[in-house]
C-alpha cells in the first residue's frame, strides 16, 4: 500500500485525495468470485436503485455488506487505514462492496462516513461537488478518500466492483 506524504496531509485535512496504484491486487476480483462468496456464506446484499428505475434488474447496483468478515485481506487495508488515521472504532465501521453489472450512474448523495474507496474492477468516475466539481477516475488498485458530508456520485463506466472502507468514528490526526 502506497499514500505519499502530500496525500496523508490532504486525508487528515479532509480534503478529496485521489491515490492512484493505492495497492497491487492480485486476486481476480469479478463477478464470479462475488457468486461464489454469496453461494457459500450468509451475506447481505442489497440493491440500490433509483426510485425511476425498475426494481429487481441487471440495471440496478448492489451493496455487499461487511465483506471483510468473508474476504481476510479486507481486514488489512481496514487496519491499516484504521491506524494510520487513528480512527476511533465504532460499530458500523466496516468493508462494503459495491458493484453494478452495466455502466450506470448513481444518484448524488452525501454519506455520513469518511470513506476510502478501492478500485477493484472496472473503470468509475466519481464526481465529486465541492467548492467545484470535480471528477476523479478510480482504476483497479486505486483509491479516493471523500470525508463524510461531501456531496458526490458515481458514474460506472463500464460493469466494475469497488471496496467501499467507512469510518463512523472520528479521526485523530497529532
Amino acid at each position: 500500500m502506497l499514500i505519499k506524504e502530500q496525500d496523508l496531509d490532504d486525508i487528515k485535512e479532509n480534503k478529496v485525495t485521489l491515490v492512484k496504484n493505492f495497492v497491487s491486487l492480485e486476486r481476480n476480483y469479478d463477478f464470479n468470485l462475488l457468486s461464489k462468496l454469496m453461494e457459500e456464506n450468509e451475506l447481505i446484499v442489497l440493491k440500490k436503485t433509483n426510485a425511476d428505475e425498475f426494481s429487481g434488474t441487471l440495471k440496478d447496483a448492489y451493496q455487499m455488506l461487511k465483506i471483510n468478515n468473508f474476504l481476510p485481506e479486507f481486514n488489512v487495508f481496514f487496519d491499516f487505514i484504521t491506524k494510520l488515521f487513528k480512527y476511533e472504532r465504532h460499530a458500523e465501521d466496516a468493508v462494503d462492496l459495491f458493484f453494478s453489472f452495466v455502466s450506470k450512474v448513481g444518484a448524488a448523495h452525501r454519506d455520513t462516513e469518511d470513506v476510502f474507496i478501492i478500485g477493484l474492477k472496472g473503470k468509475v468516475i466519481y464526481r465529486v461537488f465541492d467548492t467545484e466539481t470535480v471528477d476523479y477516475k478510480i482504476n483497479k488498485g486505486d483509491m479516493i478518500f471523500i470525508p463524510k458530508g461531501l456531496k458526490h456520485k458515481v458514474l460506472a463506466i463500464t460493469p466494475r466492483i469497488i471496496a467501499s472502507i467507512g469510518f463512523f468514528g472520528k479521526k485523530n490526526n497529532d
